[in-house]
């Protein structure tokens, strides 16, 4: 919509009274500018009711993703729930509700010459690629299926506790050694399309995080994740494409590529928290209000959990490192080391995070005090500007007779110099001691 041109006809437009109370037609500029005016106003209107509407959709979608299922996006707990395991004989899986979907395997085979993807398979259909010769990925996408769990198990003959940490997804980051098998838990973070700062004032977390497992045997990796989606596109693509010699090693180096994976994609959401952190920064300085107070303790709560996500990995890339560890070569500890240096370094991102954010809270509250404290000394001012003031009107509001200043002429406008005398010179004092 488009404001009226000059030369538009003005013939359904009221004519608006001037300043004598008289219908007379406004100047053109007028009507522009009162346009104008409208038309802020009514997208101002606009953009604050669509606010609203996105608000209410997100809390109706988390209602109802509650309801039917489907996951809503909420902050990870600080304290995994536990006391269901209670008293549970060692080896239990765990008990999960009917999934909504069964697991299904993706199994890639390949060795130098050749490549083979198959889906759906069943687990000894895995175990048999897995016993032929070259390299097999076997991938179970939903852990929370624990009879496709248990059949793997059989097919692979993992060991029941090993079946145990698969299922049960609260697994603190760790590595252990079952014969010839190499067992890893650790957590997978894939960060949101949507931008971080705005996830975050909204309250919501801006990555999803979840358990990931491996095992590492003799020519294969089984890897066991909560969810379809990961982080693993780029492995896949460099097997399927046969770049350099990744298909002429061995299984190790496969779980070193998987790894790196998720490594490397900790520092997308660490650079998403920093950025975000920035402008947090900026708004404690501009704008230190309830909001900015709310989003800097949602992201501490990030860093927080991700902290205990990323830090125990270094316990085990150190694992992975030491000359006994079975299935891992000469040749593939010198790649885990470069891993480990990436770790490092995220970690003293994650570490540097959380300070700046811990800081920024304490200047949220300072910032509040300083601005609680001008506006104290603002009110403190114009009070003690009008101390004397409210003393000279009382003094001469009294109901006397004999009142020699009452019967002056010229007393009133006297009085009223002297107290505007008496409130400059107040002034004047606050200015000369630095205190305006």
């Amino acid at each position: 919509m488009r404001p009226p041109k000059d030369d538009a006809p003005q013939s359904d437009a009221l004519p608006l009274p001037d300043a004598t109370g008289n219908g007379a037609e406004p100047a053109a500029p007028a009507r522009r500018s009162l346009f104008r005016r409208g038309l802020g106003r009514i997208r101002r209107a606009g953009l604050e009711e669509a606010a609203l509407v996105r608000a209410e959709g997100r809390r109706l979608l988390r209602g109802a993703g509650r309801v039917v299922g489907v996951p809503a996006r909420a902050p990870a707990r600080l304290v995994e729930r536990r006391s269901h395991l209670a008293g549970l004989p060692p080896g239990t899986l765990s008990a999960h509700e009917q999934p909504l979907r069964p697991a299904s395997l993706h199994v890639i085979h390949y060795d130098a010459d050749a490549l083979d993807e198959h889906d759906g398979v069943s687990a000894e259909e895995a175990r048999a690629l897995a016993s032929g010769p070259g390299v097999t990925w076997v991938n179970l996408d939903n852990v929370r299926d624990v009879a496709a769990v248990a059949r793997v198990g059989a097919a692979f003959g993992l060991h029941p506790l090993v079946q145990e940490d698969i299922t049960h997804t609260t697994q603190r980051p760790k590595m252990d050694v079952y014969g010839d098998q190499l067992f890893i838990v650790l957590r997978m973070v894939e960060p949101f399309d949507a931008d971080p700062t705005e996830t975050y004032c909204a309250g919501e977390p801006g990555h999803t995080l979840e358990q990931v497992s491996f095992v590492l045997g003799p020519g294969y990796v089984l890897s066991f994740q909560e969810d379809p989606r990961d982080v693993f596109e780029t492995v896949r693509q460099r097997l399927r494409t046969g770049s350099g010699r990744f298909r002429e090693v061995g299984p190790d180096y496969l779980l070193y590529s998987l790894l790196d994976v998720l490594v490397d994609h900790y520092f997308i959401t660490l650079e998403r928290i920093g950025d975000a952190t920035e402008v947090f920064e900026d708004l404690v300085f501009d704008r230190p209000d309830a909001g900015v107070q709310e989003a800097i303790s949602a992201l501490r709560r990030e860093v927080v959990v991700l902290r205990r996500a990323i830090w125990p990995l270094r316990e085990v890339l150190t694992g992975l490192l030491r000359d006994e560890t079975p299935g891992i070569t000469d040749r593939t500890r010198v790649y885990l080391k470069d891993v480990y240096d990436h770790l490092v370094q995220a970690v003293d991102i994650l570490e540097s995070l959380r300070d700046v954010l811990g800081g920024l809270a304490d200047l949220y509250l300072s910032a509040l005090s300083h601005r609680m404290n001008e506006v104290m000394k603002v009110l403190t001012i114009i009070g003690t500007v009008f101390i004397p003031l409210t003393f000279i009107v009382g003094v001469y509001g009294m109901n006397f007779d004999h009142m020699p200043e009452l019967h002056t002429r010229y007393g009133y406008f006297v009085l009223l110099g002297a107290m505007v005398a008496v409130a400059a010179g107040t002034l004047y004092l606050f200015k000369r001691r630095g205190w305006l």
